[in-house]
Order: structure tokens, then sequence, then C-alpha cells
């Protein structure tokens, strides 16, 4: 058996058993003896319960009927691996079921810090496991130590102590070690030997609220499942040594990045599970050492679009935020080098300006905005792409927003007289431009049934104060335009995808949609319809996924809520 054996089987128990709870102590407990200067230290917690409520819980029941799941049921998945576990676990004198229940069921955490040859410091890793039964951690441990001296993988097998505390140093055929010891309830394993002696060192200390259980806490994520903190300082150098190597381009916006870099105190990866799945990523910043540039978009509360109560429910993808074109332009020139942001302004003077007017650019874009949004609904008819529509509002004053409505469509109205003209005066079939009425609204459409898909025809209105663009004029004739003022604070909802919806529309339209995609080059259909095929299997499990933003002075979070077709916990 390898050296490493029980933490393979622990690893991979803890993955499918990973799960939320609310049990501080043995969290902390572990947490008290793993290095807070690591780099990376994930936390897993509490997978008992968790995984006892997934055994019945309506998803379980569900998914063996399931595409995917007779896939990952049978026997190259879940099978296969049960069926090479049990007799491992037969052999280290437990099961599977005890190993989760009395080991690893309170929390598992490994901490990592990468070698570092400016402090002339090795890599640095330790596993540290807070069982609910010791003693069957010990016997688990000692069978391992045992089976291994008999194969041979082990030579010896000597107690050490530090500071009269003590440890054992397990001695290989290769000529290399690997060190434990057990604290309290807390066990610790370790390649190398200085990690061992610092968790026993750190046991003597008196940590009344341990350094990680902080963060945790500050970040939000008592209640995760699964946590990776990251600590930035530990990784300064590393990223410093990306920066120098990188070309210049690139090496201009990674210099942005460490001014976020150098505020950000620690950050996050979670899991969590509920009735639902989310996954997403927690950072913690110093507000006063954030740059100018990233204020507003980083820090502070949120406040989502006022378009979202507009955006049909049938939609398959949304995306949305509440920021104006200056605001977004006003970003991309602070992230860009010098020669970037020439580049850019020059475009900005000499081909939009003299098209909206060089005098209402800045006026245009200060009123594009705040609130936004994309989204994709499921096509009508014979048509077989998604019909795609953006909405922008148009704000500032009265006058302001006459100003900037008629300067944008003006450009808007030359731009599709430039497709026109540009296409017309080389092809027989010919683009016509038609206006349609919708109450007050005038819809403009490019007009070709040869040139574009079906039921494809680019159109733009201006509706309720909104700048409508959509691949078909009936998107617009449904945009009711919302009234209510957007609350800011809480959670922020930016994107949303329909999972349903999204597998109803493949089924139907699967087949043209690779048959399409195929003619324009983008891959053989064949290959296309198998991938929609296998998509739809993944599909089959999803109903719903949000993406949400949440945030104040010195704290973000942004988190993917996906809900299951059915619920993980009753």
């Amino acid at each position: 058996m390898r050296p490493y054996s029980l933490f393979v089987i622990a690893a991979l128990l803890t993955l499918s058993g990973a799960t939320v709870g609310s049990a501080a102590s043995p969290r902390e407990e572990a947490l008290r003896l793993a290095p807070p200067d690591a780099a990376l230290v994930a936390v897993v917690q509490n997978a008992r319960e968790h995984f006892q409520e997934m055994r019945t819980s309506p998803f379980t029941e569900w998914l063996p009927a399931s595409q995917l799941g007779q896939q990952l049921l049978g026997k190259d998945g879940v099978k296969s691996f049960l069926e090479n576990i049990t007799p491992l676990c037969r052999e280290l004198g437990t099961t599977p079921d005890e190993v989760i229940d009395e080991v690893l069921g309170d929390v598992v955490v490994f901490a990592y810090s990468p070698s570092d040859a400016a402090q002339q410091r090795d890599e640095r890793a330790v596993f540290l496991i807070r069982p609910r039964k010791p003693e069957t951690l010990q016997r688990i441990v000692e069978r391992v130590n045992a089976i291994q001296l008999k194969s041979g993988e082990l030579t010896t097998l000597t107690p050490r102590t530090q500071n009269g505390e003590p440890y054992f140093e397990r001695k290989k055929a290769t000529g290399t070690s690997d060190f434990y010891c057990f604290r309290g309830s807390v066990f610790a394993f370790s390649s190398t030997e200085a990690d061992i002696q610092a968790v026993i060192d750190r046991d003597k200390l008196d940590q009344a609220v341990p350094e990680l259980a902080r963060r945790i806490k500050q970040l939000g994520l008592t209640d995760a499942a699964g946590i990776v903190l990251v600590n930035p300082r530990a990784l300064d150098a590393e990223f410093a040594a990306r920066i120098t190597e990188a070309k210049p381009d690139e090496r201009a916006l990674l210099e942005k990045f460490r001014e976020v870099w150098a505020a950000t105190e620690y950050a996050a990866v979670y899991l969590t599970l509920d009735r639902d799945l989310e996954v997403g990523v927690a950072v913690h910043f110093d507000p006063d050492k954030m740059p100018a540039w990233s204020r507003g978009w980083l820090n502070g509360t949120k406040t989502p679009s006022a378009i979202w109560p507009a955006i049909p429910d049938r939609t398959l993808f949304a995306i949305s935020g509440r920021c104006t074109a200056a605001e977004v332009l006003d970003l991309i020139l602070a992230l860009l080098p010098e020669e970037g942001k020439q580049a850019l302004t020059g475009v900005l003077t000499d081909a939009v300006g003299p098209i909206i007017g060089k005098d209402k650019l800045p006026l245009v874009l200060k009123s594009l905005g705040p609130d936004w949004a994309l989204w994709a609904e499921p096509p009508d008819g014979e048509a077989t792409l998604p019909t795609i529509v953006a909405a922008l509002r148009i704000g500032g004053t009265a006058a302001e927003g006459k100003t900037a409505s008629k300067a944008i469509l003006q450009g808007l109205e030359f731009g599709f007289q430039s497709i026109r003209v540009a296409y017309n005066g080389s092809h027989e079939d010919q683009i016509e431009i038609l206006e349609s009425e919708d109450g007050t609204t005038t819809i403009t459409s490019l007009v070709n049934d040869k040139l574009f898909p079906a039921g494809c025809r680019p159109s733009f209105a201006l509706k309720g104060g909104y700048l409508l663009l959509a691949s078909n004029p009936d998107a617009i004739r449904r945009f009711t335009p919302p009234t209510a003022a957007p609350m800011a604070g809480g959670e922020t909802t930016i994107a949303r995808f329909s999972g349903t919806s999204t597998r109803q529309y493949l089924q139907v339209k699967g087949p043209k949609l690779a048959a399409f995609l195929s003619a324009l080059g983008d891959g053989n259909e064949k290959d296309l319809t198998k991938f929609f095929t296998q998509l739809d299997a993944v599909l089959e499990l999803v109903d719903s996924a949000n993406v949400y933003v949440k945030g104040d002075a010195s704290n973000l979070r942004i988190g993917m809520r996906v809900k299951l077709v059915k619920p993980l916990k009753k």
C-alpha cells in the first residue's frame, strides 16, 4: 500500500460527501494548528451530516433515472469507485461509512505554501483531521503503518519529540520520510518534519479565536461545505515574478491588478450545499489601499439593474449591470497602457465622434446607462437562432436625455444605412430598411431573408427611455419599460441561466443549430450534434443558475447559486 493511501481515501470520500454545517468547535480545533501564514488553506467540514442528508434527498433518489446519473453510477463511475475502495477499506479494517462518520465527518484541513527562493524556503504542506472518534483514526493509522512495514514500503517507524511532545517519523524505502502526530483530538500529517514540529508548537499557543477561523467568519463562510482560503501575502513573490516575466502589454495590466492585489488582505473560493448548490469567491480588502480606479467597481454596496423585471422569464440566459458607458470607458482607459489609451481615444474621436457629433459624444457616453441588460430568448416559429436583445437606459436630465437620444438614433440610422449601402453595392439581393410602429415607438429593421437567418431582422428603437437593440423586432414589441427604481444593498443578481429553457431549445432546434454552425465553418455537424447530446445530459440536472454580487466597504462576494431539478436536501 502506498504511503498516501489513507489520505487519498480521505480526499475522495471527503469530496463525495462534503457538507454544510455549523459546528464551529471542531473547525477551530483544527484551524488553530494550521499555519496562519500558509498560501492556501483548504477546509472541508461537517461531511457526516450532509452526506447522510444527501443519501435520502429528492435529488439522490431521482439521479439514477437521469442520463448523467446512469453514466456516473454505472460500471465506469461510482460503482467502479466503490468496487475499488471497499477492498482497500477492508484491508485497513474499516468501511467507507465509518471513515465518513467517525474520521472525516467533522473537519479536514490542508494547508499549503509553494517554495520561495527569495526566502530560501521549501514547499510546505500539512494535513489536519479532527475526527469524531480519534480512536478510529488511530486504529487506521496503526493499520497503515503495519501494512507498509510488512510490505517494505516503510523501513522504520521512529518516535520523536518536539519540546517534550511526541510525534512519529515514517522512514520509507526510497530514503525519504513523512511525519505525523496527534494533538488532542487532531491528527496532523506532513512530508516535512518542520511542519509537524510547528503544529506541536502552535498547540501550546493561547488562541481564543484562530486567525484562519476569524477570516472565514469575516468572509461570511462559516456554513460553507468547502473553503479554500487564499493568503495574498504568501504569494506576493510569485506574483512579482510573473509580472517580471510578462510581455510589455500584459505587464501593464498585471501592474494594475497588483494594486488591487496589494489591497486584498485575504480571499476564499467556497462551496455550499443546501437545497441548492452554491460556488463563489469572497474577498476582504483594506479599503484605504484600494486604487481609485477600482472603487465603486469592487467596493461598496451593489444595486441591481432596473431592467430585471422587464426581462422575460423564458429567457435562456441574461446578464445585467448598473454603470454608464462613461464609467466603463474610464475603467478601460485606467487599465490600458499609454499606447492603448491613445488608440482608443483616437477611435472615439475620429470614428465615433463624427457620427454621434464630437460635441455630443461626452453627453452620450454619460447618458448611456446606468441600467443595462443583455439576454437571449428562445426563437419563435421556424427560426433556429435565439433572439438576442440588449437594453440600455438613457439617463440624465430630461433635456440631456432628449439630446442624447437624438444623437444615438442618428448614429444608429447612419450605421444601418452604411451596412445597407455596403452590401447592396456588391450583391443582387438587397437589404431593405423598414420602419414599423409599436404604439408611439418606431422600430427600425434591416430586412433580407436571403442574407439573414430565418427570424433574424436586426432592429433598434427607443422605447420608454430605453434604447433597444434586438435580432428580431418582435422582442422590442414585447419589451415593457420598467418604472420602479432598484433598491441598493443585499444580494444583487447580475446574471441568470435557465437550464430547463436551454434544454428545451436544444432538443427542438439542436439538429438545425448544428447544421447552421457547421455551414458557417464552426465545426463538424456530427461532432456538434454529439456535443449538444452530451450537453443535454448535463442540463437535465439543472433547473436554473443565478449569479449574484454582494459587497460593502471592505468585502466583495460573487456567488453562483445552482438550483437543480430536485433539491439536494429535503
